[in-house]
């Protein structure tokens, strides 16, 4: 691209990485030191964590002389306006000094393109990640606009002119962020761009160059980014630029802009998610077998937590409930029933246990003064949640093993020679880069079982004389 680095075909996705679990740390550091020099994160990831533990990983490998700045390709996004950062835009709100152009789409997230809100937000960015000089800032998104004009009904005509008016104001700052050395090169993450030309909430790859090419003679507009999977294959099969003759992975080629596709395992498709991964289903009976014992060697471990544990804590009582901070096993007790389908599940396991737990962990860490008893119990505490957790999740995906043992097959049947590989998602992969004009494919790989799934379908043989047709994979 016209970036010209050379960057790995997976890139190391951050969504959903925060800066308190090890296994996130771990996670990217093997990918590192196993060639993976391309990272994706964004200001809004983890509420800024996404970012830190970026900064603080790159910066340990490299201080260890295991990797140098030089070959490490870091792009990151802004435009989200949640969690802190709305915190901060009602806080400006109140003192009479709101950041311009602000879309209010949700009562949770917002959304703005404004240079004071980016400038505001690559300062924190630089800062998280530990840099002078960010390699590549990309709008985030930016089509919110568009969908909050739908929403509200407004007048569409208009409030595409004054989207891309919006979209030239910050394509000239980012511009300008490039001249002053804060910024390489720039460019937009849209999931809008394979859309329909028709669609209302489409973001025209060919406008948004055009108006970066009025900016400079050599503008550093270079690298988008768009969901790219076996279900969305619009930025190949929609032909959306150019008066209908070119696809958004054609225009880009022309123009030589780096493409990354983001989501290439979590396909929508009907209106929900669709996760091409193989499962380890177990059935009912299976489950009702194991679990009662699982439950029960997790629920002694968080009493001997309240028992032993938290007497040796510092501010002990400053900690409202602390008797409750780990039950788990009470709350998942009946989890075999109690969840509606894997989705629910998955959602459930991730956020509302994963996350929460390893914040516990990572605070009650600092509190405890008997270090040797704490890491004791720490120890004995991860493998038994870890032993529950997969148990669930092996129960509830019965429900789409089904599903993804049909996708695996038919893709046998599209190429015969991914029979031979194992898993979905590394079937999925191993198309998916054999798309012609597609650079990289963003993998979110919080786990180092994810980043050696991932290496599998990156380092397989190339398909022979082939290349992913999306218009044939979906008819």
């Amino acid at each position: 691209g016209r970036t010209g680095w050379r960057v790995s075909r997976l890139g190391f996705g951050c969504y959903r990485v925060d800066a308190v679990t090890p296994a996130h740390a771990e996670a990217l550091a093997f990918a590192l030191r196993n060639g993976i020099n391309l990272i994706d994160t964004s200001t809004n990831y983890g509420e800024g964590e996404s970012e830190s533990l970026v900064g603080q990983v790159l910066q340990e490998l490299i201080t260890s002389g295991e990797i140098r700045r030089a070959e490490i390709v870091i792009v990151s996004k802004a435009g989200y306006v949640q969690g802190k950062n709305l915190a901060l835009a009602q806080q400006r709100e109140r003192e009479g000094r709101p950041f311009p152009e602000m879309v209010k789409y949700m009562e949770n997230c917002w959304h703005c393109l404004h240079p004071d809100f980016l400038g505001d937000q690559l300062d924190r960015s630089l800062a998280r990640l530990q840099l002078d000089r960010l390699d590549v800032l990309l709008l985030h998104n930016p089509e919110y606009f568009l969908a909050h004009a739908v929403k509200r009904q407004a007048d569409l005509n208009a409030a595409t002119e004054e989207y891309y008016r919006r979209l030239a104001v910050a394509l000239a700052f980012l511009e300008k962020q490039v001249e002053i050395g804060k910024i390489s090169w720039y460019g937009i993450s849209s999931n809008t761009f394979p859309y329909a030309a028709t669609d209302p909430e489409f973001t025209s790859l060919e406008r948004v160059w055009n108006i970066a090419a009025a900016l400079t003679s050599q503008p550093h507009f270079g690298v988008i980014q768009f969901p790219f999977n076996l279900f969305e294959t619009g930025a190949a099969g929609e032909r959306n630029q150019s008066a209908g003759a070119q696809t958004v992975l054609d225009f880009a080629r022309e123009k030589n802009l780096v493409t990354l596709a983001n989501r290439p395992l979590n396909a929508m498709r009907s209106g929900s998610m669709t996760r091409l991964a193989s499962f380890d289903a177990i059935s009912s009976q299976q489950a009702e077998e194991s679990f009662p014992q699982q439950i029960a060697a997790l629920a002694a471990i968080e009493r001997d937590f309240v028992a032993r544990i938290c007497p040796k804590l510092d501010f002990t009582n400053r900690l409202q409930n602390h008797d409750r901070i780990f039950d788990y096993a009470g709350q998942l007790a009946g989890g075999l029933h109690a969840f509606r389908d894997w989705a629910h599940w998955d959602y459930v396991r991730q956020y509302l246990i994963e996350s929460q737990s390893e914040r516990a962990l990572f605070h009650l860490r600092h509190l405890s003064n008997n270090t040797t008893l704490w890491q004791t119990w720490e120890a004995q505490f991860r493998p038994a949640l870890h032993a529950v957790l997969t148990a669930l999740t092996q129960r509830h995906s019965t429900s789409v093993a089904g599903d993804s043992r049909k996708i695996a097959a038919q893709l046998d049947r599209f190429a015969p020679e991914l029979a031979t590989t194992p898993a979905l998602s590394q079937k999925a992969l191993r198309v998916l880069l054999q798309t012609e004009g597609l650079h990289a494919v963003l993998l979110g790989m919080r786990r180092r079982a994810y980043v050696e799934d991932g290496l599998q379908g990156l380092c397989a043989e190339p398909i022979p004389n082939f290349y992913f047709d999306a218009t044939l994979w979906n008819d």
